[in-house]
């Protein structure tokens, strides 16, 4: 008997420790649990804003893209039109700055061009003039809105310049070229020494970017002492006394036409094709044949002043 009140109490006890053990860990447990799953909704939360941020400025990034792109094209289209549109009034200028491009036209440049009603030479004649109608062949000058090429314009009033100088017996007239072949600057020099040309007019258009400019301007070259800024002078006042247009007076350039010549040289420059009102002029064949008797009127001046 004193055995089981002994023993009883102590595992009674004991088992009543036990007991509130068990409940007092699970209790801990169960108070850590609601803590766990608001912090994830938090961090889920968290996420989903980072995610709608990073989507905006994905958004953003892609718009801009699309509008620099776009902004790129219109630029590069623009461009293109503008390159292609000028391009051959660049080669146009180059050429005649640097000598042009290698000639494949097989020209004999041995060969005289004449106008078809110039008369047969005779022994009153003694004055060769070498008349050169600039550009031809590939070598198209400048281009109008119209089409209208240069290097035609160039030769219709170089023709119509030898057609007035040789209603003069003493006049022999030389053209670099009748017809749309191409000829470089040192073909056209070697033609006119081959010739024992006196004079040498070289037969251009002008042109510029904003359309206008205009007038009429004879240029001959800078290093030049053979009488070639005497030459320009005159023919300047002789054109603008037969023809209706801004005088620009004369100017040096290194044209390489003019470049080296043992006569004097010059290079007229009619008028101002990227202007539609002188482009209308030029045109115009009444304008072209009085600008064709100032350019010979100046030409005989020259002659007579050096008798």
């Amino acid at each position: 008997m004193t055995k089981k009140r002994t023993n009883n109490p102590r595992t009674t006890s004991n088992q009543g420790n036990k007991t509130n053990t068990q409940n007092r860990r699970p209790q801990t447990k169960t108070a850590q649990r609601p803590t766990q799953p608001r912090k994830n909704k938090k961090q889920k939360g968290l996420h989903r804003k980072k995610s709608s941020t990073k989507r905006k400025k994905q958004l953003i990034v892609l718009v801009g893209l699309i509008i620099l792109i776009s902004v790129v094209g219109f630029i590069g289209k623009k461009t293109y039109n503008f390159v292609s549109t000028i391009w051959p009034n660049v080669i146009s200028l180059k050429n005649s700055l640097t000598g042009g491009a290698i000639d494949t036209s097989n020209v004999n440049t041995d060969e005289q061009y004449d106008v078809g009603d110039e008369k047969e030479a005779t022994l009153q004649v003694r004055h060769n003039v070498f008349i050169d109608a600039g550009c031809g062949g590939n070598e198209t000058g400048y281009i109008t809105n119209d089409k209208i090429k240069e290097k035609e314009l160039n030769l219709e009033i170089a023709k119509k310049v030898a057609k007035e100088l040789n209603k003069q017996q003493d006049i022999n007239v030389i053209l670099s070229r009748q017809d749309d072949v191409y000829m470089s600057p040192d073909e056209r020099k070697s033609l006119a020494e081959s010739q024992n040309a006196e004079v040498f007019v070289s037969i251009h258009m002008a042109a510029e970017t904003t359309g206008k400019a205009t007038g009429i301007e004879t240029i001959y070259h800078k290093d030049s002492k053979n009488g070639s800024a005497d030459f320009a002078s005159l023919m300047q006042t002789s054109i603008v006394a037969f023809v209706k247009a801004e005088n620009r007076g004369t100017n040096t350039y290194n044209m390489s036409v003019l470049r080296d010549n043992s006569m004097p040289s010059i290079y007229i420059q009619c008028g101002f094709l990227s202007n539609s009102g002188e482009e209308k002029n030029l045109k115009d064949e009444n304008y072209q044949n009085e600008l064709a008797k100032g350019i010979a009127q100046g030409i005989l001046t020259y002659i007579d002043a050096k008798k």
